[in-house]
């Protein structure tokens, strides 16, 4: 069974267990529900990319429609804000679970007419949360996870590929940020089904890989070689405002910027996100940055034997004040 079978399976199951779980425990199953959902990459890059789809949906209404005290509409205009809203109110309960075990019920009773607090339970998750686990199950067969994507190339090529893209950089290292970004367009088309196109034209010029430019949500992505000498901090820099070009020319709010780390240097990336979370992430312009770093020089040494690291760091000021790179 693929691993998107695998997983559809999967959520359906943790819907099942929230749909059938004692309305006394139903808090602390959507706290194991919110935990599952974070420990898998394609789900969390699934409800990335549906925060930045809908912006400024309105959760006060969501949450005062919850209420009882007016009619429950859905104040969202699309199934990824729909499903931004569910996400959150999950971890809201998820939140208050350790200190209210009967968050989740309430919120349940609050919510629905039934008078027995079971059916409470069965109603709510039937109308509110259902509709998450439908979004996800179909993202995930439509393998449409942009991120996810782009994860699962980091590691096939840190993994199985890093001698031969690397052999083929250095046979022509004039042009060597093409084979690694003719490779990751070859990729993006076989596992994620995102048709790109090499170098397309648009106002700020040509962006190494943009797919996906005759429906409604083109992909915008670049790659940028990082060497630490010509093709250092300043370069990265120079790569990060350009794709928020490419990003403005093809109205997104969301753009990939793959780097490809050619040295043994460790390199430290800027976040607005939660430390440590991948992809870190900047947000300039109004376009979220996502960046995806992949080491693709061989090891020359096993890890044991290699020493201290050094490390370049790439930070906000950086990003904010080029001039100073």
């Amino acid at each position: 069974m693929k691993y998107q079978q695998r997983l559809q399976v999967a959520v359906r199951e943790r819907l099942r267990k929230l749909m059938t779980a004692p309305y006394i425990s139903a808090g602390h199953e959507v706290h194991l529900a919110v935990t599952w959902i974070n420990s898998q990459p394609a789900l969390r890059g699934i409800l990335e990319e549906a925060s930045r789809a809908e912006p400024g949906v309105d959760r006060d209404r969501f949450r005062t429609g919850l209420t009882g005290n007016a009619p429950f509409i859905w104040p969202s205009r699309t199934e990824e804000g729909r499903a931004t809203l569910i996400w959150d109110l999950m971890q809201a309960i998820a939140k208050a679970d350790a200190d209210d075990p009967s968050a989740g019920w309430r919120t349940a009773s609050a919510y629905s007419s039934e008078r027995r607090h079971q059916d409470s339970w069965r109603e709510f998750a039937e109308d509110v949360l259902q509709p998450l686990f439908d979004f996800l199950s179909e993202r995930v067969g439509a393998e449409s996870s942009i991120l996810h994507t782009l994860e699962r190339y980091r590691t096939r090529t840190e993994w199985f590929d890093r001698e031969e893209l690397y052999t083929r950089f250095t046979a022509d290292t004039a042009n060597g940020e093409e084979v690694y970004n003719l490779d990751l367009q070859r990729f993006l088309f076989l596992e994620g089904d995102h048709i790109t196109h090499a170098k397309p034209r648009s106002a700020s010029g040509e962006a190494d890989l943009v797919g996906d430019l005759d429906g409604r949500d083109p992909l915008v992505c670049d790659g940028k070689i990082f060497d630490g000498k010509s093709r250092g901090k300043s370069y990265l820099v120079k790569g990060v405002h350009q794709i928020i070009k490419y990003a403005h020319d093809y109205g997104q709010h969301t753009a990939y910027l793959v780097i490809y780390n050619i040295t043994d240097k460790l390199l430290e990336l800027p976040t607005d996100g939660t430390p440590g979370a991948w992809p870190p992430y900047t947000e300039l312009s109004g376009v979220r940055v996502y960046f995806i770093h992949v080491r693709v020089a061989p090891p020359t040494t096993t890890a044991s034997k290699a020493g201290k690291a050094t490390r370049v760091t790439l930070t906000h000021d950086d990003l904010t004040n080029p001039d100073t790179t």
